[in-house]
């Protein structure tokens, strides 16, 4: 049906005169696609909007997506695999087309780029008029435009990388040496985002003692006290899928946690595999998923080691300590991972995205994101129907929600009751605490079935007081230990702490421990110009900061610049005070190699003005008649 579509959609287009014909002037110039595709002004990853002469003559790749769609989550590494495959000669733009109206925020938008690590160009297609003008349908949705400017192919859902990198080498060939390759505007946001502690904390779980977190951009569980003071960390902080000890384990954006005798179990999401962590040995492995993605939901049970997950994004140990649930976002399915046994099996969904209730297969779920269980009952927010929903002997149950688009923030019983995209809750025998994440706030859902406004008041922010007036920032995850909620404030990049005896909300002071403070050689630096140069031996160099006029180095930032010797040691360093002036005096050096890093901040000078930030990694060679001068030019 979907291909059915697709080929009714090119023939449309074609008639309006945007797919090239046989009879086709072969002319690189401006189209109405391009128009269309460049004609809001919200754009990302770059530092101004694109045009329509930026886009003339390029292979161009338009991804039609929405940053809560767990599918077009799963095509970010196709999009990827294209830009790295094809390199200059392929232009990826993703077209944001929210479903949710949170979704039409530019800086949601922004937080969801830094989340899931894109680096392409994005247009925030707030009212849907770039989605209407190409006749799309469905997140995600490809269209390939060839360098005429005119649609070639429109590929939607998932599993289209092979056909897409068929047609778009067929382009390169056939459009040989007449594609632009000119770069665009590029300006990261994950370039003008200073480094925290924590990034877009996830899912929490406890051992009484410490709260672990899955520190998700950072790729790694950040076990701490109570108190916020990190006392060790599970994953070496790089993109991967490696077991081993603590310190070389490797996760691809963590979610849910489980904890239970020393284990605690995490759902590895975009590794789309179940991890277990010995807290005892220091040691990572794999119980189920080999990297690659499951397409077609469970059936019935298999071997764990076997099998392929897709996204799993909860856990909770339920029925008993011996089973772990898995909220299975990619296919719309709670999992059940049988400990003892080793093996997986559906309890919940059919696969269809949907909502409908009972018994399996006759019940639907659609992107379950958070597990909660209570005794023999298992509590689960739906996300995309924004709901919440029990499963209970084997029959699921709506306590709150109506549909797919059926969405808002009002208080009220089942049939009246709105949240927006929740992702996390806390189950009690009192009632629901619930993370309702795109309206910002806590939600309470009573035994009666009444659902009431808890902590916040509906709108984005970063604000501690009063349950009525503090303010979130799409939290994921809640945690009650005690009297005390434990909130996963993920795109505020923090812990909150909501008291329940005081009512008063508060931001949990999250610590590393302290470090030498000798800098070290960095392997990768952030949006780095790597460079060498030949300086004089035996005398002080002149460093110079090189800024275009009404820009200044940001004062706030942690710009810092260190001279490494051979061994890697540091033989000089300056901090962000020294590099406000526009020069610096380094020492003088003997012959030998040595290595230059910088990282600086710099901003606009004017209010609320953007900032950059850019990386040197210069090889320094001293030698007799070398240069007495060095520039790092940041614009």
């Amino acid at each position: 049906m979907r291909m059915l579509k697709s080929f009714f959609i090119i023939c449309a287009l074609a008639m309006m005169g945007y797919i090239a014909t046989a009879t086709a002037e072969p002319t690189m110039q401006t189209t109405n696609i391009h128009r269309i595709i460049t004609h809001q002004q919200g754009w990302l990853n770059t530092s101004r909007a694109l045009t329509p002469e930026d886009l003339k003559g390029r292979i161009i790749l338009l991804d039609f997506w929405t940053f809560c769609c767990i599918n077009c989550m799963h095509v970010i590494p196709d999009l990827e695999y294209l830009e790295k495959t094809f390199g200059d000669k392929l232009t990826v733009i993703g077209v944001h087309s929210a479903k949710f109206k949170n979704e039409q925020d530019s800086e949601n938008i922004r937080a969801a780029i830094l989340r899931y690590g894109i680096h392409h160009p994005v247009v925030n297609d707030f009212d849907f008029s770039t989605w209407k003008a190409m006749g799309i349908h469905a997140w995600p949705t490809f269209v390939l435009i060839n360098p005429m400017g005119t649609v070639q192919a429109i590929y939607a859902g998932e599993g289209n990388r092979q056909k897409a990198e068929r047609d778009i080498a067929a382009l390169i060939k056939k459009y040989e040496g007449s594609i632009n390759t000119t770069p665009l505007p590029i300006a990261l946001e994950a370039d003008k985002q200073p480094p925290g502690v924590l990034s877009f904390p996830g899912k929490l779980a406890t051992d009484g003692e410490h709260l672990f977190v899955a520190d998700s951009g950072h790729q790694r569980i950040a076990i701490m006290t109570m108190d916020g003071k990190i006392t060790d960390s599970i994953g070496s902080g790089n993109t991967g899928k490696d077991d081993g000890a603590f310190e070389q384990a490797s996760f691809n954006t963590p979610q849910g946690l489980a904890y239970k005798n020393g284990l605690l179990y995490i759902a590895d999401t975009n590794n789309h595999a179940l991890r277990l962590a010995d807290l005892k040995t220091r040691q990572v492995t794999t119980l189920a998923g080999n990297g690659g993605q499951r397409h077609e939901p469970l059936t019935h049970a298999k071997p764990a080691s076997q099998t392929q997950l897709s996204s799993p994004w909860g856990l909770a140990f339920s029925p008993d300590d011996t089973h772990l649930a898995i909220a299975m976002a990619g296919l719309h399915q709670i999992w059940s991972y049988d400990i003892n046994a080793k093996t997986l099996s559906v309890i919940a969904g059919n696969g269809h995205e949907s909502m409908d209730d009972g018994y399996y297969p006759h019940n639907s779920l659609a992107q379950p994101s958070g597990l909660s269980a209570l005794d023999d009952w298992l509590f689960f927010v739906d996300a995309e129907t924004s709901s919440v929903r029990l499963l209970r002997e084997g029959r699921v149950y709506t306590l709150v929600g109506t549909g797919l688009f059926a969405f808002g923030y009002k208080e009220g019983v089942v049939d009246t009751a709105l949240m927006q995209h929740p992702l996390g809750l806390f189950a009690t025998q009192e009632a629901v605490y619930i993370a309702d994440s795109y309206n910002h706030s806590i939600r309470l859902l009573a035994a009666a079935g009444q659902l009431s406004n808890f902590i916040g008041h509906g709108v984005r922010g970063n604000k501690d007081g009063a349950f009525a007036t503090a303010e979130f920032n799409e939290p994921n995850d809640i945690l009650l230990i005690g009297k005390k909620l434990y909130i996963a404030d993920t795109n505020n990049n923090a812990i909150r702490v909501a008291d329940l005896d005081t009512k008063m909300v508060s931001t949990l002071n999250v610590s590393e421990p302290k470090r030498s403070s000798a800098p070290e050689l960095s392997q990768q630096l952030p949006n780095a110009e790597i460079s060498e140069a030949d300086i004089a031996a035996d005398q002080a160099i002149d460093l110079t900061i090189a800024l275009q006029k009404d820009w200044h180095i940001n004062k706030a930032a942690p710009s810092a610049l260190a001279i490494f010797d051979a061994q890697k040691k540091p033989v000089a360093s300056f901090g962000k005070e020294a590099l406000q002036q526009p020069s610096v005096a380094l020492p003088a050096l003997a012959k030998g190699d040595y290595r230059l890093q910088a990282t600086l901040y710099y901003c606009a000078d004017k209010t609320g003005a953007q900032c950059l930030l850019k990386s040197f990694d210069i090889a320094l060679h001293a030698k007799a008649g070398g240069e007495k001068t060095i520039t790092l030019r940041l614009n």
